[in-house]
């Protein structure tokens, strides 16, 4: 290794400045091109899957190898790169296959069918698809990284009273930092009980990975809605509270106002009916029969009339009288039968009227009686306060306090991202241009002196050799013989100079 050096030096020692420039320039053109090469072809990569356990990810290289698609693996083999033309078309070809099933399978169990296959068989492997396919529908929310599903479907039963109801339990692995809201919690809930045939929300639990109970009967029953009566009553008393201060802030500026606003709702659901009756007034009322019956007869008669017996003794029945005399009979009825005179109330109240309102209003600055009493009554309309009811409103006015960390702050300029190719083709101009001026700016080196040159000895070589005295010529064999020296051991001649000038 030493004598390759060497042999570099002394061929580097050879060259000319000129040369010696012009492989330096070269050799830098030739580092920076690898360089740029480098960077500029280099395949890109992105991520296929991503969060993969141990089956899905063998899966998943198996398919690439088939295929013949270069990955990368990282996180410990979770996370499965390909070159970044090529993930569409491999997640697509993966997909299509199956792959990754998520570590669940699902109703694709039922693609083959099973020799001797029963029907306690046929219902096992309906129960473990559709807590495959909730699985993987589960994992779809954004806060949810895992899910699974545990469902008891009682067995049939003939009799009514032996009957039971199915029941699910949902274990979920949120994301690092990730919360389920209640919304969501109902809506799992309602997805697992929709999906399983007798199954209802009150009878599906949710637990996350930490043990923390998210839902279950007893919470339903209990205080399932509480939160959303809290949250219904604050984002009333937001919205006017936002109402009142943007009105108020149009006269006296941004941040002038402040509003807060307590109401009170109540949250009882009422239904009420009531059926009155009422007596008619004065004979008037809706007539519902009428029946009227008028019986008149007169005459006269001579003889007996009528025949004795059971005839003459039937009531109504007229008869004359042997002797002679006058009959004379009228009879009038009339019934009437009117309608009962009934009123039927049906009364329903929704949950979340209002029952009471307290408005706080204060205004930056000193306002006069006058002006605090219309904003008052710009209140009063914009909110709807009832006084019949108990509703209240105050309007203050003070100086508000200045923050002293409040003030103007310095606009941060964001730049615009400068590409990576840019600054490589500026720093190989820049160090071009640099080495430009430093050769430049250097004085040509002159050509190296003999080091016989270098000794101190004159001689006239334009004399002829005979009018030469003999010390010159004395002097002229020596100079030839250290020309010679220099030119056969130039190293120990250097040596000698060196050891001179050191004494020197």
């Amino acid at each position: 290794m030493n004598n390759v050096l060497e042999s570099i030096k002394g061929t580097w020692g050879k060259l000319s400045r000129p040369m010696q420039l012009g492989v330096g320039v070269f050799v830098l053109g030739v580092f920076l091109s690898l360089v740029l090469l480098g960077l500029f072809s280099r395949t890109e990569y992105q991520v296929l899957f991503s969060s993969l356990g141990v089956e899905d990810a063998g899966a998943v290289v198996s398919a690439l190898q088939e295929r013949g698609t270069p990955y990368k693996l990282t996180d410990g083999g979770s996370t499965v790169w390909v070159p970044e033309e090529d993930v569409f078309e491999s997640r697509i070809a993966l997909a299509t296959s199956g792959v990754p099933t998520g570590g669940v399978v699902g109703f694709e169990i039922f693609n083959t069918t099973r020799l001797g296959e029963t029907e306690a068989d046929r219902q096992l492997r309906y129960q473990w698809a559709l807590q495959g396919e909730l699985t993987r529908t589960i994992r779809q929310i954004n806060e949810v990284a895992d899910a699974r599903i545990h469902i008891v479907l009682p067995r049939r039963s003939l009799f009514v009273q032996e009957s039971q109801s199915a029941t699910a339990s949902v274990l979920l692995q949120l994301n690092p930092g990730a919360q389920l809201t209640a919304g969501q919690v109902r809506a799992i809930a309602n997805l697992v009980a929709t999906s399983v045939e007798g199954l209802t929300p009150e009878n599906v639990t949710i637990v996350d990975s930490r043990g923390t109970v998210l839902n279950s009967p007893s919470m339903m029953e209990l205080g399932g809605n509480v939160s959303d009566r809290f949250e219904m009553q604050w984002l009333y008393e937001q919205q006017l509270e936002n109402s009142v201060v943007a009105m108020l802030e149009r006269i006296y500026g941004f941040g002038n106002v402040v509003a807060r606003i307590n109401a009170v709702l109540d949250f009882a659901h009422l239904e009420q009916y009531n059926e009155t009756f009422s007596p008619i007034n004065r004979g008037e009322g809706l007539v519902r029969s009428s029946q009227s019956a008028e019986e008149s007869y007169s005459g006269t008669s001579t003889g007996a009339g009528g025949v004795p017996g059971v005839d003459s003794n039937v009531p109504g029945y007229v008869f004359l009288e042997e002797e002679g005399g006058t009959t004379e009979w009228q009879r009038s009825e009339d019934i009437t039968n009117y309608e009962l005179n009934r009123t039927e109330t049906w009364t329903t109240t929704p949950p979340g009227q209002v029952t009471n309102l307290a408005v706080s209003v204060w205004i930056n600055g000193d306002l006069t009686p006058t002006q605090l009493a219309s904003i008052e009554e710009s209140v009063i309309r914009a909110t709807g306060l009832r006084t019949d009811r108990g509703d209240s409103v105050y309007v203050a006015s003070v100086p508000f306090e200045v923050s002293p960390f409040v003030g103007d702050l310095p606009t941060l300029e964001v730049s615009t991202g400068v590409p990576l190719y840019w600054i490589i083709a500026l720093g190989i101009l820049l160090l071009l241009a640099l080495l430009f001026v430093v050769f430049r700016k250097k004085s040509p080196v002159p050509e190296e002196v003999p080091v016989a040159a270098s000794l101190d000895i004159v001689v006239d070589d334009e004399l002829p050799e005979r009018a030469l005295t003999p010390e010159e010529r004395e002097r002229q064999t020596m100079r030839k013989q250290i020309e010679k020296l220099a030119e056969e051991k130039p190293e120990d001649v250097a040596s000698l100079m060196r050891t001179w000038l050191v004494d020197d």
